[in-house]
C-alpha cells in the first residue's frame, strides 16, 4: 500500500469505531420502566391534588423525579400515603421554572438528605432555566423566576444544576431533551410575564421548557410539565434529535385545558398522525381535552385517562389508573 494513502486508512477506521460507539450509545434501550404520579389536579382518598406535578420514574437502578409540585409538602406527603420510597433519587429534572413545578425541591432535598446523604445530588435544567423574569408594574419590577435566589441555598447544600443546551443522556436510555424547537405554531404561553432576552424584555415564551423520555423496545416513555413548547413540538423534536421511535406513552401537563376546539381538534389529529399508543394526561391538561383527545387518537379507557395521583406507568403492562381516574 502506499505510504500517503495510510492516514486515510486510519482515518477511515477511525470514523468507523466512532460510528460504532455513536450507534452503540443511541441503541441502550432501558427494561424496566415505572413511573408514579405524585402530584396533580386530580386525587382521592388519602393523597391531595393541586395545581402542580410531579412525578417518580424508576428505570432500570436508576430513580428521578420530573418535576417537584407546588406547595412545601404535596410531595412528601403523597409519596408517604402511597408507600413510595423517595430515598432512591439522585437526580431532579424540572421541566421549566414555574413555581408550581419547582416549589417542592427544597423541603425535599432536606427532608431525604437526612436519610440519604446521596438524595438529590443533580438537578438537570434546560437553557434559559435561571433567566430573570419580571412583570411590568407601577410600583417596580418584581423577579418572578424564584429559582435564582434559591439557587445560592441550593449550592451551599451541594446540589448541582445542570443546564442542557441540547438532547442529553442522563441514565442509559433516559434522555432531557433541551430547549425544544418550535416547528408547529403552538402557543399555549400567554402572560404578563416578560423575559430578559438579548437585552430586551419581551414576552416569556419559556425558552428553557424542556421534556424528559425512556426509550425503550417500542419506542419513547415521555413526560411533560406543561408543555409549553406545544406538545406537538416536543416529541417531534424527540424523534428527530433522540431517536425516530413511537411515542409509546405520554404523560404529565399538554396546557390545554384553556384551548379553543379548533386547538383541541389540531392537536388531537397531530397526535394521532404521530401515533401516540397510551395516553395519561393531568395537571394543566384538562379534564375535557384529555376525553377528546382519547377520542381523537382512537384510544380508550385503558389506553387514555386522567394522570391523577397515585396513577401509575409500568412498562409491559400499561397505564394503572386509581378508582377516580378510571
Amino acid at each position: 500500500m502506499n505510504d500517503s494513502r495510510l492516514p486515510l486508512v486510519f482515518l477511515g477506521i477511525g470514523l468507523l469505531l466512532l460510528s460504532e460507539f455513536v450507534f452503540a450509545a443511541e441503541s441502550h434501550n432501558a427494561e424496566a420502566v415505572n413511573v408514579t404520579i405524585l402530584s396533580s389536579n386530580l386525587a382521592n382518598g388519602a393523597t391531595v391534588g393541586e395545581w402542580g406535578l410531579s412525578a417518580l420514574v424508576e428505570v432500570d437502578k436508576h430513580c428521578v423525579l420530573f418535576d417537584a409540585g407546588r406547595y412545601p409538602d404535596t410531595v412528601i406527603r403523597n409519596a408517604a400515603v402511597l408507600k413510595v420510597d423517595l430515598e432512591c433519587v439522585t437526580d431532579v429534572v424540572l421541566s421549566h421554572f414555574h413555581f408550581d413545578h419547582t416549589t417542592g425541591l427544597m423541603p425535599l432535598v432536606k427532608l431525604l438528605r437526612q436519610k440519604n446523604p446521596q438524595a438529590l445530588r443533580r438537578v438537570h435544567v434546560a437553557s434559559g432555566f435561571f433567566l430573570p423574569r419580571r412583570i411590568p408594574s407601577a410600583s417596580g419590577d418584581d423577579e418572578r423566576n424564584q429559582m435564582i435566589a434559591l439557587r445560592e441555598e441550593f449550592d451551599q447544600m451541594g446540589v448541582e444544576f445542570i443546564v442542557h443546551p441540547k438532547p442529553a443522556e442522563i441514565f442509559p436510555g433516559v434522555w432531557v431533551t433541551g430547549p425544544i424547537e418550535r416547528r408547529y405554531p403552538e402557543t399555549n404561553y400567554p402572560s404578563r410575564i416578560k423575559i430578559q432576552h438579548k437585552g430586551e424584555w419581551v414576552t416569556d415564551h419559556v425558552p428553557e421548557s424542556q421534556a424528559l423520555t425512556v426509550v425503550t423496545d417500542e419506542g419513547h416513555i415521555v413526560l411533560l410539565g406543561c408543555g409549553h413548547s406545544g406538545v406537538g413540538n416536543a416529541l417531534a423534536h424527540i424523534q428527530s434529535h433522540i431517536r425516530d421511535a413511537p411515542i409509546h406513552a405520554l404523560m404529565g401537563g399538554l396546557h390545554l385545558y384553556a384551548a379553543s376546539d379548533e386547538t383541541l381538534g389540531w392537536t388531537a389529529d397531530l397526535l394521532r398522525e404521530i401515533g401516540v399508543q397510551h395516553l395519561m394526561a393531568g395537571h394543566c391538561t384538562g379534564i375535557e381535552p384529555l376525553l377528546r383527545l382519547r377520542v381523537g387518537l382512537n384510544l380508550n379507557r385503558r389506553t387514555a385517562v386522567v394522570g391523577a395521583v397515585g396513577s401509575r406507568f409500568v412498562y409491559g403492562e400499561g397505564i394503572k389508573p386509581t378508582a377516580i381516574a378510571m
